[in-house]
């Protein structure tokens, strides 16, 4: 079977984690050149020596809410490498997860920034060097939440559903050049988003960890310069059809 990943320059935000960690193992395995991003420099440090990709990983202290740190993380790659091949827009968070009423303003802005805004921003600085390259991937990772409804969670759905329709349009704006985009929608795996989000997560104790979920997202990326994936989503089977109906 041919692969498309070996020599790839890939991006992934929120790279010393969850899916994020999960799927710079397998691109790594499969020879491709891994950049690791996360805020966390301790966890990052911790990532860099577990995936041991010597001259093949990069992992660099960057805010994906932050303007500056895209800029510089851009011309570190573009000077080691030379070009970005595949963005994966991995980071985000559930920051709170209560009823709109509990919602204040900082927090509302906050769940926006993290799970929205920040990925508008990353595009939009990677893009010039894909499209001076005239090629170039960007996959966003959504939620379940953006095509389902539960209480409590909307204005992080707000957020996941508005990174959907983001998306596509950027598939739009980007084929005209020979850029894609694509959306990778999981639904709830054993990541470290519950703990994060101050949830219980006794519930999840039979789904699927971020490493099940991860090769999925890497099928993403593995496909000829001339395809590409509108959409995949994935769930446990566990989750489905006890917990949710997805058809």
């Amino acid at each position: 079977m041919q692969h498309y990943i070996e020599n790839k320059v890939i991006i992934i935000t929120g790279g010393s984690s969850g899916f994020g960690l999960a799927t710079a193992h397998i691109l790594l395995e499969m020879g491709a050149r891994v950049i690791i991003t996360g805020r966390n420099t301790e966890r990052l440090a911790k990532a860099k020596s577990e995936l041991n990709g010597g001259n093949n990983l990069l992992a660099v202290a960057a805010d994906a809410n932050v303007t500056a740190d895209w800029k510089r993380l851009v011309e570190k790659i573009v000077a080691q490498w030379d070009r970005i091949d595949v963005l994966v827009l991995n980071h985000g968070g559930g920051i709170k997860i209560a009823e709109t009423e509990e919602m204040d303003d900082e927090t509302i802005t906050k769940v926006i920034e993290t799970n929205l805004t920040s990925s508008i921003r990353g595009a939009r600085e990677v893009i010039p060097q894909m499209k001076k390259q005239g090629s170039g991937h960007i996959i966003t990772v959504s939620s379940a939440c953006a095509h389902h409804s539960w209480g409590e969670w909307g204005t992080y759905t707000a957020a996941k559903a508005g990174l959907v329709g983001f998306t596509k349009c950027l598939h739009m704006e980007m084929g005209t050049w020979g850029g894609k985009a694509t959306v990778f929608t999981p639904g709830a795996a054993r990541t470290g988003f519950a703990h994060a989000a101050g949830i219980d997560s006794s519930w999840m104790a039979d789904l699927p960890d971020s490493t099940d979920f991860a090769q999925a997202l890497v099928n993403t990326i593995d496909v000829p310069a001339n395809t590409f994936v509108e959409e995949v989503k994935v769930w446990g089977t566990a989750q489905v059809p006890g917990m949710v109906n997805p058809f």
